[in-house]
């Protein structure tokens, strides 16, 4: 490809990033094998949590006042989007019109009252027993934070190569899919292979 092609269309500044156009490349590569992980993790993160508030807060959770100020916010801004689509406004296009942050948010310390180890085992159902493996909200927060991190950098087409944090990202998001049920875990398996 020409300098002056890579320069217009995908930029110096992002380039700069990389070692030189290879890696680049194989950066995409890398970056499309995840794809489908972050895609089923994301899916049932947000259903898991969507199916738990509709139980332990209300079919209505979306509106409870039990949600923080910048959650409220985040639906808000949602629901937006969705009327500007001219699109029918209803609680599953809410849900899925919601980013994966807004997701992982539910595990912060701000939520600890909301999401308690007995509320995690609804959300992470097949999530080890105490005695196998300890597994607090904290530990949790800090996978999902690391998952998130990691996606927006997929998402955003930034680099993931050569980056420490990220070399074990296939068992790290494999072991949370295990968490909801090994089905769903089967599945992604399958898909990848």
């Amino acid at each position: 490809m020409r300098s002056e092609v890579k320069t217009k269309f995908i930029s110096d500044i992002r380039l700069s990033h990389f070692k030189d156009f290879d890696e680049y490349k194989r950066n995409i590569y890398q970056s499309e094998k995840y794809y489908i992980l972050l895609s089923i993790f994301e899916v049932s993160l947000r259903n898991s949590i969507d199916n738990y508030f509709k139980e332990k807060i209300s079919s209505n959770w979306l509106e409870s006042e039990i949600l923080h100020f910048d959650t409220k916010q985040r639906i808000i801004e949602s629901k937006n989007k969705i009327e500007q689509r001219k699109e029918i406004l209803t609680h599953d296009k809410i849900i899925s019109e919601l980013s994966f942050g807004f997701w992982t948010s539910f595990f912060r310390k701000s939520y600890s009252n909301l999401i308690r180890i007995k509320d995690i085992k609804h959300i992470f159902p097949n999530i080890p027993k105490r005695s196998q493996k300890f597994i607090t909200r904290q530990i949790l927060d800090k996978e999902l934070n690391k998952i998130r991190k990691f996606r927006n950098r997929i998402f955003h087409y930034e680099k993931i190569i050569n980056k420490i944090e990220y070399t074990n990202m296939k068992d790290d998001i494999s072991i949370l899919l295990v968490y909801f049920d090994d089905e769903i875990h089967k599945f992604a398996k399958e898909l990848i292979s």
